[in-house]
């Protein structure tokens, strides 16, 4: 199983597959789910991690459509340990089932399942290792069901044999020389601003939306070696990576660019196959690109894609709302521009804004900083400009 997967690569992604299932099925959060490194003689019943019977078909279940499993390599008995889940899928990976499935919020915030082939995954993670190869340990922000994690904080470590330890924001990180912190950029943003010095020889990744270059400053400047901008989607893998400061991306040896019609570019791979890009983009030389702008309209808040188009419908069917338009602020959430009808008071409207998108908008998509004003802001030509 030379190109399979490594068994503590499983066991990190399995580990944060159950924890997020649980999550989902609980109204609470349970401390010991939350560690999401669990030893494989773990039990997982009453005398463990606590799932009950219900959570346990739930984690079937999860693992299952993650790692392209079924029933045939279960035993007679259900895992009852940590270690019996990942047997399962080491056993189902032996008999040749090979891919990994990762789901990404559509258009309308629906899931869409992407599945990639573990032999791609494993390519991706072994080059970028060649990228930080004197790192000694990875910091793990971002968890291991994700794609984004997965690469970086499941296979490349297990690949190169250093240790994962997993850190929150809001505690102490414990960082040391040698370190590989793993990130999304609203964490680095964070982190520019509670971090006074970092330990020498530590490198930053981030992916999961593009990385400001003014927080990338902050953080060099505090003594980061390096920081790398990842850029890449659930349904593509890794695309591109940029070493800030730099403003352009370069092709990962998995993918070209070639033509789609006039003006525009898509992915080809080494086999031959065309894969879309997730943002128009600006090629420079033969292997290198600048994204432009998304193809979608969605943005990046907290990691996860929010559309402000859809947004900013539901601002509009608020009663005293007359137009509204939504867009990303500069701190990583969400503002919009409210036309009110005129004979409503503004303090009155933020009240119903902010009722109604707490009935009808998840966290990440309800707007933090609303603006009003007689007409929504246009330039000469018509077209909607930014507001402060």
């Amino acid at each position: 199983m030379s190109a399979g997967l490594p068994r503590l690569a499983v066991h990190r992604i399995a580990c944060a597959v159950v924890a997020a299932e649980v999550k989902r099925l609980r109204p609470v959060d349970a401390p010991l789910i939350a560690l999401q490194d669990w030893p494989e003689a773990m039990p997982i019943g009453d005398d463990g991690l606590g799932l009950d019977s219900l959570e346990q078909l739930g984690a079937l279940g999860a693992l299952a459509e993650t790692f392209d499993l079924d029933d045939s390599a279960l035993g007679q008995v259900s895992p009852d340990r940590v270690g019996a889940w990942i047997d399962w899928i080491m056993q189902s990976h032996i008999l040749g089932r090979s891919r990994l499935t990762v789901q990404t919020s559509g258009s309308t915030g629906t899931p869409s399942v992407c599945r990639h082939a573990v032999a791609e995954l494993i390519e991706e993670a072994q080059f970028l290792a060649t990228q930080i190869a004197d790192q000694r340990r990875v910091v793990a922000l971002v968890p291991a069901h994700h794609l984004y994690g997965i690469i970086w904080t499941a296979l490349l470590p297990a690949l190169v044999d250093i240790p994962v330890v997993v850190r929150a924001l809001g505690a102490p990180l414990e960082l040391a020389s040698g370190d590989l912190v793993v990130a999304v950029p609203d964490q680095w943003r964070t982190l520019s601003r509670l971090t006074r010095a970092f330990p020498d020889d530590v490198v930053g990744i981030s992916s999961a939306g593009p990385l400001d270059d003014h927080v990338a400053a902050a953080l060099i400047e505090s003594g980061l070696k390096r920081m790398f901008d990842i850029y890449g989607s659930s349904e593509t893998g890794g695309i591109a990576m940029r070493e800030l400061p730099g403003s352009a991306y370069a092709l990962l040896p998995r993918w070209q660019l070639t033509p789609d019609g006039d003006d525009d570019w898509q992915l080809t791979d080494h086999d031959g196959r065309h894969h879309a890009l997730p943002d128009h983009v600006e090629r420079i030389g033969e292997r290198s690109l600048r994204p432009t702008r998304r193809r979608d309209g969605a943005v990046q808040v907290g990691g996860h894609n929010v559309w402000p188009a859809r947004v900013a419908d539901v601002l509009r069917r608020i009663d005293g709302v007359v137009d509204a338009a939504v867009r990303l602020h500069f701190d990583g959430r969400l503002k919009a521009f409210i036309v009110p009808n005129s004979n409503i008071d503004p303090d009155e409207l933020t009240v119903m804004i902010e009722r109604h998108t707490a009935d009808q908008l998840p966290a990440l998509e309800r707007p933090r900083h609303l603006r009003f004003g007689a007409a929504l802001p246009r330039n000469a030509m018509g077209k909607l400009e930014d507001w402060s």
